[in-house]
Parts: structure tokens; C-alpha cells; sequence
């Protein structure tokens, strides 16, 4: 008998305490959480990946085996923190078949919620240029009579090193429509 009641008021004193310990740990989470430096690693972090646009191309040069163009793209970061850009590099196809392909060394930082243009001077071989020029004439002809109507089709891939070394790889693709006539 006397075996079950100090059983019981053990169970009793481990009860009330494991109540007390969780009534601390309720208490003390919000604390622990607004000045702890590993909230980023939270479920409920709202970080979004960098928006990259294709902006702009532009003719540099020609010369007699290959074609140099400058793209520009545009990188917005949709998150408060900012973010240090150290390359970038880039392939472009047109209408599914390579293209182009470069590289830009150029560091910046992207400010929270800010947006950059970055220019990639990007080489492409005067075969490549000739295909798909010949290419979108005879469909242009087959097509519209010799009216360019049919936009090229882009793909934009490549990586983004991000950190004052660019150890941190981030991938991008994007795609679309350029039309020549507009």
C-alpha cells in the first residue's frame, strides 16, 4: 500500500513538472526564435529565387568566323536581403538549335527587392548565324510569301555565381519569342 502512494506522488511531482518544463519552453520559444540567427532555416522562410529576363541584344562585330552580340539580362531579387553577383554565364538558342555562348565577369550587388541589368558579350560561329537566317527565310517564303511573320524562338541558360567567390551556383533558364517586325 504504502508502495502504490509514493508511486502515485511520484507521478504527481513528474507531472507537475514536465507541465512547468513545457509551460518554460512555450514562454521561452518566441525569445529564442526573434533573436536567434537560424530563423533563416525555418520552414516558414519566404526566401524566392533571383527572376533573371532576356532584355536586350545587340550586334558588336562581325568578323570572318565568327559574330560578337552583347545581351543584356535583367536580374531582379524579390527577397530583403541583398545579394552579391560574381559571373554569369549564358548559352542561347534560337529556335531550339545553339547559338551563342559567353560569359560576364562583372561583380555587382543586388540590392534587396532592387533589380540590375547585367551585359554578356556572347560569340557565336558565322555558321551557326547563316543556318538559322536561311532557315527562317525559306519558312518565311513558304509561309507569308517572303513577309517575316514567324517570331524566333529563344532559349536563355546558364548559371549565376553568387558570394564574393561565386561558390554558390545558382541555375537559370528562361524562354520566349523574338519578333523580328514589330
Amino acid at each position: 500500500m504504502k508502495q502504490l502512494e509514493l508511486m502515485r506522488s511520484a507521478c504527481r511531482v513528474g507531472f507537475g513538472l514536465r507541465n512547468f518544463s513545457g509551460l518554460m519552453l512555450l514562454l521561452f520559444i518566441p525569445l529564442f526564435l526573434s533573436g536567434c540567427p537560424v530563423t533563416h532555416f525555418l520552414p516558414w522562410d519566404t526566401t524566392e529565387d533571383l527572376q533573371i529576363a532576356f532584355s536586350d541584344i545587340e550586334l558588336q562585330e562581325i568578323k570572318a568566323l565568327e559574330t560578337i552580340f552583347l545581351l543584356t539580362l535583367r536580374i531582379i531579387n524579390p527577397n530583403d536581403k541583398a545579394i552579391e553577383l560574381r559571373s554569369l554565364k549564358c548559352n542561347l538558342k534560337i529556335n531550339g538549335e545553339p547559338f551563342a555562348a559567353g560569359i560576364s565577369d562583372e561583380s555587382q550587388s543586388l540590392s534587396p527587392f532592387g533589380t540590375i541589368s547585367i551585359p554578356v558579350v556572347v560569340y557565336t560561329s558565322q555558321f551557326a548565324i547563316v543556318g538559322s537566317v536561311i532557315e527562317v527565310l525559306q519558312k518565311d517564303v513558304q509561309q507569308y510569301g517572303g513577309r517575316s511573320e514567324e517570331p524566333l524562338n529563344y532559349e536563355l541558360s546558364g548559371q549565376l555565381h553568387l558570394g564574393q567567390e561565386g561558390k554558390e551556383v545558382f541555375p537559370y533558364q528562361v524562354s520566349g519569342k523574338i519578333f523580328l517586325n514589330r
